[in-house]
């Protein structure tokens, strides 16, 4: 039955993402061609968007007014997609299980977290899909502007250096799927128990995110500082290097670096177990459609 939902959300919710990530694909391609700062097609680019050179005037020949105006466009396309992305992933909780829907979707033989699960693995999917868009759109425009070569021979010499460039990206990408699920959760959470906090649904759950976020951040806090405290406190291993108090005490900044990421994802793991069975206390034994 979970599959059922999952499949069901994500119908009622690609159309409406398809027709931005359309749109925004559109702005983010013929930006990338007479952005300001394309120095340069490769073949193979263009090659492909020879069309869209001839109406926008070509790469040095498009006036700058017109590169200034689309490359705004893109920016706030950028803003615009993530902030579409946040409302949908709100709306379709707030519409389906505590709004005017709750009283039929509650109705259908399938339990709580089923609910929660279906909305959240459909909300995390497409938040990648609107990141992952966005960073292919950044990467073409950096590949145009001859940036992304430089990017890619600086990474190239920090490995050559020992820094483990790959693992850290590695830890990034974990964190960042990791901070999906529990930011889409810290949402689900406050919908939850901002009708039972205040008479005013929407009111409510604004102080509820508030109150929450404050909290996540309160741990997070806590947990980096007892992780960094001991990491300055500890004895130093391998070379001797610089320490972020001003050279009073030498510490491993490869292995500070991977504490860090490690506390921070332990951080926001522990924050989005915490929201989830709020948000399934709240939806089994605190529900409020009224």
């Amino acid at each position: 039955m979970l599959m059922t939902l999952f499949k069901h959300e994500m119908r009622a919710t690609a159309k409406t993402f398809m027709w931005f990530y359309i749109a925004f694909a559109a702005i983010a391609v013929v930006n990338a061609f007479i952005s300001p700062f394309a120095g340069g097609i490769s073949p193979a680019l263009a090659q492909s968007g020879g069309a869209i050179q001839t109406i926008a005037g070509g790469g040095d020949f498009a006036p700058n007014a017109i590169k200034g105006v689309f490359m705004a466009l893109y920016i706030a396309s950028i803003f615009v997609i993530a902030l579409v992305t946040v409302v949908i992933i709100i709306l379709r909780f707030y519409r389906n299980l505590l709004g005017d829907e709750g009283y039929l979707m509650m109705t259908l033989p399938v339990t709580r977290e089923q609910h929660i699960l279906s909305k959240m693995f459909a909300a995390v999917i497409w938040s990648v899909c609107t990141f992952v868009l966005v960073i292919l759109s950044l990467l073409l425009l950096l590949h145009n502007s001859g940036a992304l070569a430089a990017i890619t021979n600086g990474s190239n010499d920090l490995l050559a250096n020992g820094t483990p460039l790959d693992r850290w990206i590695t830890q990034i990408v974990i964190i960042l799927i990791v901070s999906t699920f529990t930011s889409t959760l810290m949402f689900y959470a406050a919908m939850s128990i901002g009708p039972n906090l205040l008479k005013n649904r929407i009111g409510g759950s604004i102080l509820a995110f508030i109150i929450i976020y404050i909290a996540s951040q309160v741990v997070m806090s806590v947990i980096l500082w007892g992780m960094s405290s001991a990491i300055i406190g500890a004895p130093p291993s391998g070379p001797r290097g610089p320490n972020v108090l001003g050279n009073l005490m030498p510490i491993n900044m490869i292995g500070a670096v991977d504490t860090f990421f490690w506390g921070t994802l332990v951080g926001t793991a522990a924050i989005g177990v915490v929201c989830w069975f709020l948000t399934r206390y709240m939806l089994k034994r605190k529900l409020n459609l009224a």
